[in-house]
């Protein structure tokens, strides 16, 4: 980080553009995100539109934006996750052609019933694949128990059944009302040229009609900031193609701050607190291997996205009834206090800003990281400042409010 330097670039675009410049870098990183994910799916949108819609934004009438990207020495990528669409590229060289292909990429659609058929097909096939997967499976049911009726619990690539709904003039409404300047982000990292960039861009603007067009559009249709509160579902129990018994105990968190910004704290106060109390240093965890309930698969994944907000503790275990037994007491009955002291908090603090400095040596995770954290309001080089200001009492407060009976689900899967 110290290596870093960040600077906006003027442009015309109407929404930001940044540059993450690193000279020890030779590659060039680029990433434009929308926000506008899976849960934005309203009444009238099928589920898994703004994957499809990732999809399809690569197709062009008389090219393919993978093509023309390959063209120019450049590997692309893109992804969809609850809140975010991205679309990316890295090369060595030709930085200002493939701008102008990222640029192309995002505002000139092209859906027509033959490649929007063709695109279902293979969506179908992914979906298939995931549903063979017990993981996906234990996940999506307790997303389900943590989520009754919200988007969330729906798999970001939709169902077999959505995807059947998606036509050309239902892509075409969707990119209108959430591909706006304000849901944009344009961000470069690496071996960045800020005039070269400036002048691919504007270049871009000056041929291209429908990047024009996008520049002016105006929101119409907010994105959705919070799930439904329905009660949470205490418990599944699911029989899968499996080897093992997997588990997975679910936690909704209720963020108490309407600003965005405020999340990215909660973000790195539930990850400290989860370290602390489930990490591989806390003795609970220690127990629990020896005792033989947990090995390496046991894991936590903290989601942190708008309003959005859960913890995911999961794994396999040939004894999954009194290893839930177990966690949910630990949890629930605050077995955990004794883990929360000033000194484990120095030390898991101190990993973790190592390993969050050490992170950003890899231009993806910098530049996704980055750009999603602009849409919260917060400049990546001030999360270690964030990190620094945590007090063990933030995190023994923050323990209690969320660590509640009502708040936890517990999903057993077993083999058939």
């Amino acid at each position: 980080m110290n290596n870093l330097e960040i600077k906006d670039i003027d442009s015309q675009l109407n929404f930001p553009v940044r540059a993450l410049i690193n000279q020890q870098f030779n590659q060039t990183y680029a990433l434009v995100m929308v926000d506008f994910g899976s849960v934005d799916t309203l009444a009238d949108f099928p589920a898994g539109i703004a994957h499809f819609l990732e999809h399809k934004l690569f197709a062009k009438p008389t090219y393919n934006s993978d093509q023309r990207f390959a063209q120019f020495g450049a590997e692309t990528n893109a992804f969809t996750s609850y809140t975010k669409t991205a679309f990316q590229f890295k090369c060595v060289g030709h930085v200002a052609e493939n701008v102008a292909t990222l640029l192309d990429l995002i505002s000139q659609t092209y859906f027509t019933k033959e490649n929007v058929a063709r695109e279902q097909a293979i969506i179908n096939q992914e979906i298939q694949m995931y549903a063979d997967m017990p993981d996906w499976m234990i996940e999506q049911t307790t997303l389900n128990n943590l989520f009754p009726q919200d988007p969330i619990a729906q798999d970001i690539a939709g169902s077999i059944q959505s995807i059947k709904k998606i036509t050309p003039q239902l892509l075409q409404q969707t990119y209108q009302q959430y591909y706006v300047p304000s849901n944009l982000r344009l961000y470069l990292a690496g071996q960045v040229n800020v005039s070269e960039v400036k002048a691919a861009i504007n270049q871009a603007l000056d041929k291209n009609i429908a990047l024009q067009q996008l520049t002016q559009r105006q929101e119409t249709v907010p994105l959705r900031l919070a799930p439904r509160k329905a009660v949470v579902h205490s418990q599944a129990v699911l029989s899968f193609k499996a080897q093992r018994p997997h588990f997975m105990v679910g936690i909704r968190v209720t963020p108490k701050a309407a600003n965005l910004s405020a999340m990215i704290l909660l973000q790195n106060q539930l990850d400290l607190l989860l370290e602390l109390i489930l990490g591989d240093m806390s003795k609970f965890h220690q127990n629990l291997t020896k005792e033989g309930l947990i090995d390496d698969s046991f894991g936590y994944n903290v989601v942190v996205e708008r309003q959005y907000a859960f913890i995911l503790i999961s794994g396999e275990s040939q004894h999954p009834q009194a290893l839930l037994a177990q966690i949910e007491s630990y949890l629930i009955q605050q077995q955990y206090c004794s883990e929360l002291t000033v000194d484990n908090l120095e030390l898991i603090r101190r990993d973790s800003i190592g390993a969050y400095l050490f992170a950003q040596d890899c231009l993806e995770n910098l530049t996704t990281e980055a750009c999603e954290l602009d849409f919260y309001g917060v400049a990546i080089n001030q999360v270690p400042r964030l990190l620094g200001q945590i007090q063990v009492s933030d995190l023994q407060s923050l323990a209690l409010e969320v660590l509640q009976p009502a708040n936890l689900t517990k999903t057993i899967l077993y083999p058939e």
